[in-house]
């Protein structure tokens, strides 16, 4: 008789890790903007010139990233539920003490250090909201609004808090970190409570991670993710050149806020999707289909109604691409999952920045709009890449009929062997055949 690998599946196994991660993540990410809603404080008690506080943004952002492949190693190898809860204290720790930080020098120090929060729970939470989920894409994609609504709340948590702090303010802005670590602790499950049983972890770093899927993977994220990072930073810039907006005008602010909004909802609507249909041809759908939104910015006159349709759509297909990535990634890797996400997370990231210095060099040779239009158009390098890679990615069966299969054949102990080879269930977050 077939050996079956996993135990009968519980009903409630993939919602509460799913409910802890993306609230640990939402709370990681409300300090993380703790940083650029304080620039002018350094600004005017430090006395930090421009050209000092982006290099303070920039110190940030690699800390936040980079590391991200090797502490995602530290998931694979110690579980991801006291990795995440880490993640969240030493975030809420290190973060809040910048409202008190006294010099340039230590505000540099805390700050290369505390990025490395970010950079472990992307990782670390990415695996556990996966736990027992039936469509992890859509798992991971509310993992990942999450944590933009954390962002966008994060200055606002601090004006609540200056107001009813005092003095004590860093303590006041610790706890919410606090409390956050403590549940996902006391309340998410841990391997043992998973539905599978978990499979060990790779003794190291696996350099074939960078060389082989997984690193196209990861350079496939460093496309998709360059037109929202040229949106972010360049189009504003273009507004003003082209259209004569000041710097302060309202509908740059506003701008960002709803490219933000709809890049949240995106994201949940392509993860509740990836279940559905084909995730190869749906994400390369979803990146071609986000280059003539993105390329109507640069001619459509801010404000009017075309302009914020295409911004919406923008948004909304903008990060859409990130469930399907890290999923797929994660399934290259099953030994090293949150390793993997940890590329994708990370160096995905640090890469789009890395190529959006390419394209700031190219605004002063041929101008912003035409190398932004450069920059719109790069999700064709990851589409490509994605339908080379992601068909060597491991693919389930819808997972009502199979997991109702499996169950039945586990349940009843015979152990029967048409169900083994093609049941595929999440086991600690990496899809497995029995």
């Amino acid at each position: 008789m077939a050996e079956m690998t996993f135990d009968p599946p519980r009903v409630d196994t993939g919602r509460q890790p799913l409910l802890l991660g993306t609230f640990g993540h939402t709370v990681n990410d409300a300090y993380t903007a703790f940083l650029p809603a304080l620039l002018p404080t350094f600004h005017r008690h430090l006395g930090l010139d421009e050209a000092t506080l982006a290099g303070l943004v920039a110190l940030f952002g690699l800390s936040a990233s980079l590391p991200g492949p090797l502490l995602g190693r530290l998931s694979d190898r110690f579980g991801e539920v006291p990795v995440t809860a880490a993640s969240v204290l030493f975030s809420s720790v290190l973060l809040s003490l910048l409202v008190v930080v006294p010099s340039a020098s230590l505000l540099f120090a805390l700050v290369a250090v505390a990025g490395l929060g970010s950079a472990a729970i992307h990782p670390a939470g990415s695996m556990l909201v996966r736990r027992g989920a039936r469509r992890p894409e859509f798992a991971v994609a509310l993992f990942s609004a999450g944590g933009m609504l954390g962002y966008a709340a994060g200055p606002g948590l601090i004006a609540v808090a200056r107001d009813i702090a005092g003095p004590a303010l860093p303590v006041v802005l610790i706890l919410p970190g606090l409390v956050a670590a403590a549940a996902i602790l006391a309340f998410a499950p841990r391997n043992a409570d998973s539905s599978v049983r978990p499979v060990a972890a790779a003794p190291r770093f696996d350099i074939r991670l960078v060389f082989g899927p997984v690193g196209l993977i990861t350079l496939a994220t460093a496309s998709a993710f360059l037109p929202a990072t040229a949106v972010l930073n360049g189009l504003p810039l273009y507004l003003m050149e082209r259209h004569g907006l000041p710097e302060t005008d309202p509908a740059i602010a506003g701008m960002l806020s709803t490219f933000s909004l709809a890049a949240a909802a995106g994201g949940i609507g392509i993860g509740f999707l990836a279940g559905r249909l084909p995730r190869t041809w749906l994400l390369a759908g979803v990146m071609s289909a986000g280059m003539p939104a993105f390329l109507a910015l640069l001619w459509l006159a801010p404000g009017t109604a075309g302009f914020m349709v295409s911004l919406a759509a923008a948004g909304a297909l903008s990060y859409a691409a990130t469930p399907i990535l890290v999923v797929a990634a994660q399934d290259l890797a099953p030994q090293a999952g949150a390793t993997a996400a940890g590329m994708v997370f990370g160096l995905g990231f640090a890469l789009a920045g890395l190529l959006y210095f390419g394209v700031g060099a190219l605004q002063a040779q041929i101008g912003v709009g035409a190398a932004l239009s450069i920059a719109f158009v790069a999700p064709i390098v990851s589409a490509i890449l994605s339908v080379v890679v992601l068909r060597r990615a491991p693919a389930a069966l819808p997972a009502p009929l199979i997991e109702s299969l499996c169950a039945c054949a586990a349940a009843s102990g015979t152990g029967i062997v048409t169900c083994a080879p093609s049941c595929a269930l999440s086991c600690n977050g990496v899809s497995r055949n029995a």
